[in-house]
């Protein structure tokens, strides 16, 4: 009763805040009957590169680590969509971990421990990429850099990243699982996945040098990540007539990602949109396309969301049975 309680909260909360944005943009909701029916198309691609690459990602890890039968990308591609999908109903961290998962250990029988580790090092390097990308950001939205100056920023930093994966890699790798174990250990302690979760699971660690050969690979994907999501933002802005610029837009999204961390409403729904709402006024977009941007952006995305999950199952591989 608690956890439903709880959620409910949460929703009344994101339909307040939602609320507001609404009546605060009332007067300029027409424009969104202007969109660019290309540029929504687009974005709808955006959020098939970003799914592709966090299959991709996914499925390179599971190689590493020894799971090759649970390594169909396009099993892969299906769990990721489901968890984003459901994501846009309960806080997304919590969906994407959970059903991601708990798809791995009901259908592959992986290990949790294996299969909640293979999710963490995804969400681990894409937010490696933010982290990196997030001062010059911040810079620039505060009006201490240009937009080029910020992309030149996020250039350098993703390089300096890069190398240290390739010539830090282990040492890297044993960083983020001693995290992952850290982390790991606190999420046993619920009640309804600590009887789930057993000793012997606890043990079931993957060697850091296993792992270190695809980190310079996993991160570059999560850069091309990134920029799918840049594409995203950029493709709904030129659809309802924004001229902010793909250059200012690109230094807008990582504080915008960070932003979007600390929103506990299903999908991010109003925490995110308030915050957004005035980075996108500080990098000289109008009031009077703010919140009908922002609308947009969400239905777009979950609708392409809402359809991938659904075709994606197509794509879905039934699991061999083990022979006896």
């Amino acid at each position: 009763m608690k956890g439903l309680a709880g959620r409910r909260i949460l929703w009344a909360v994101a339909a307040v805040l939602m609320a507001a944005l609404v009546y605060w943009g009332r007067h300029d909701l027409h424009l969104m009957r202007g969109l660019s029916p290309s540029w929504v198309v687009v974005c709808f691609a955006g959020t098939v590169g970003v799914a592709a690459c966090a299959a991709l990602k996914w499925r390179i890890t599971l190689r590493a680590m020894g799971e090759r039968k649970a390594a169909h990308f396009g099993s892969l591609f299906h769990y990721f969509m489901m968890g984003r999908a459901i994501g846009l109903v309960i806080p997304m961290d919590l969906s994407d971990l959970g059903v991601r998962t708990m798809s791995l250990k009901l259908d592959h029988e992986v290990s949790v421990n294996k299969a909640s580790f293979s999710v963490y090092l995804d969400r681990a390097f894409d937010l490696a990429v933010t982290c990196i990308f997030l001062a010059p950001s911040v810079v620039f939205i505060a009006g201490g850099i240009s937009a080029r100056l910020c992309l030149v920023l996020y250039a350098a930093g993703f390089g300096l990243g890069l190398l240290c994966f390739i010539f830090l890699g282990r040492r890297s790798m044993q960083t983020l699982q001693r995290l992952f174990q850290f982390l790991f250990r606190l999420v046993r302690r619920l009640p309804w996945l600590g009887r789930r979760v057993g000793a012997a699971t606890e043990a079931d660690r993957v060697d850091a040098a296993v792992i270190a050969p695809i980190a310079p690979g996993l991160f570059v994907l999560s850069g091309v990540k990134f920029i799918f999501m840049v594409l995203r933002y950029y493709s709904i802005a030129v659809a309802i007539g924004i001229a902010v610029g793909f250059e200012r837009l690109t230094g807008f999204v990582p504080s915008a990602q960070f932003a979007a961390l600390f929103a506990l409403t299903p999908g991010g729904l109003g925490v995110a949109d308030w915050s957004w709402s005035g980075l996108l006024y500080k990098i000289g977009v109008g009031k009077e396309h703010i919140v009908p941007y922002l609308i947009s952006l969400r239905l777009v995305i979950a609708l392409s969301i809402i359809v991938l999950a659904l075709v994606s199952r197509l794509a879905y591989r039934t699991p061999e049975p083990e022979k006896e």
